[in-house]
């Protein structure tokens, strides 16, 4: 069994490799004076992981004698999923504590993973926070661009000492991830510590906080993730989209470039230079990122299946057509590329077009839940084209 989490929000912009990138004093970017004192208050980290003084005695009651790892786990589960008898909700533009997604039942993988750190703690588990190198996607909210980033958490039973006095746990790892509506297990991962979950879950905060233009807020909330986390790119990155948004063009371009320093293997900040050195009519230095930016995308069946959505949502099913079929020449057993072509072949009433890529859809997903997904999905879709 396997359950999905997910991690949330990144402001989109990329970064590639870059030659002669200058040395840049993390510190020398922060500019307090450009923005305003926020009244609200910066959750701290405690803040962040702490459970209700009730939920621990429920934790402490469930667990008393269980001995057992995977007892243990089961009843993490149990309290997760069957709670009051409802089931904690995936939503991801809610970046919450531990204790707020208790109260309502639902939030992004981050703020899930956060809370389920927060149970495993209580009851004494062992475990591993993982960052899952998900391919670049981005989706809209509210007018800006947000990449889509995707963590989890690893309750880890059983060890043993290697060589060298190094710890191996073999003996039972069990993965709780949240986000049930892809399944992501194929991609790599690497292990994160518990300050650079703080630094992700402020960076979450400072993008919700951009979306609707409490720059000063989300200013707050980027120097928290950066005092935390210096070195994660999101964050220098984030907080270049801000000084881009407020014109302050050459602190956006040092942010970037810092971004890009950290990390040269991601597309985001280099994309978002491109753009800023467009307006700051620098046209030879944006012309050439585009293209590093483009060739790197051109390759990455996910960044296809991105443009499809985009261009299905905006009125353009035969644009759509184009970029799933795009996406499948890179990912012939792409579940996710097929169901577009369906949807979009549907809304051009092309019933038994879509009915074919659906069936394809079903026999590439992979596993039970993600087929039925798809046949009811459609039912739905099929019902509502009906009545038009």
């Amino acid at each position: 069994m396997k359950l999905l989490l997910s991690i949330g929000l990144v402001m989109l912009l990329t970064a590639c490799q870059q030659n002669n990138i200058p040395t840049i004093a993390p510190g020398a970017l922060l500019n307090d004076h450009l923005f305003n004192p926020v009244d609200a208050t910066i959750e701290t980290p405690e803040q962040i992981f702490a459970l209700p003084e009730q939920t621990k005695a429920e934790i402490q009651g469930l667990t008393g004698s269980a001995q057992s790892i995977r007892v243990k786990t089961d009843l993490l589960l149990n309290y997760l999923f069957e709670k009051k008898g409802s089931s904690l909700l995936y939503q991801n533009d809610a970046t919450l504590t531990a204790a707020e997604t208790l109260a309502a039942r639902q939030a992004n993988c981050l703020s899930l993973t956060i809370l389920s750190y927060s149970l495993a703690q209580e009851m004494g588990l062992n475990t591993e926070f993982r960052d899952i190198k998900i391919p670049e996607y981005w989706t809209q909210n509210n007018g800006q661009s947000l990449l889509n980033g995707h963590v989890n958490l690893n309750i880890l039973g059983g060890r043993s000492i290697g060589k060298h006095g190094s710890i191996n746990y073999n003996m039972f790892n069990y993965v709780i991830d949240f986000d049930v509506q892809s399944n992501k297990s194929h991609f790599p991962s690497v292990p994160l510590k518990q300050p650079q979950i703080i630094g992700m879950f402020y960076n979450n905060k400072a993008a919700e906080a951009m979306i609707y233009g409490k720059d000063d807020l989300a200013y707050a909330y980027l120097k928290a993730a950066i005092s935390v986390d210096p070195q994660a790119a999101e964050s220098w990155n984030n907080l270049a989209v801000l000084y881009r948004q407020k014109q302050h063009f050459e602190l956006a371009e040092k942010a970037y470039l810092l971004a890009a320093k950290m990390a040269p293997d991601q597309l985001n900040s280099r994309a978002n230079l491109a753009l800023l050195y467009e307006v700051m009519g620098q046209t030879d230095k944006a012309t050439h990122l585009k293209r590093i930016v483009a060739a790197k995308r051109e390759l990455n069946p996910y960044y296809h299946i991105m443009l499809g959505h985009e261009s299905l949502a905006s009125g353009l099913p035969l644009q759509a057509i184009e970029y799933y079929k795009k996406s499948l020449t890179l990912d012939k057993k792409s579940a996710e590329a097929m169901f577009g072509l369906a949807k979009a072949h549907l809304s051009l009433g092309q019933k038994a077009k879509a009915q074919q890529y659906l069936q394809s859809a079903e026999q590439s997903a992979p596993n039970r839940s993600e087929r039925e997904r798809y046949q009811y999905k459609l039912k739905l879709l099929t019902a509502a084209a009906a009545q038009h």
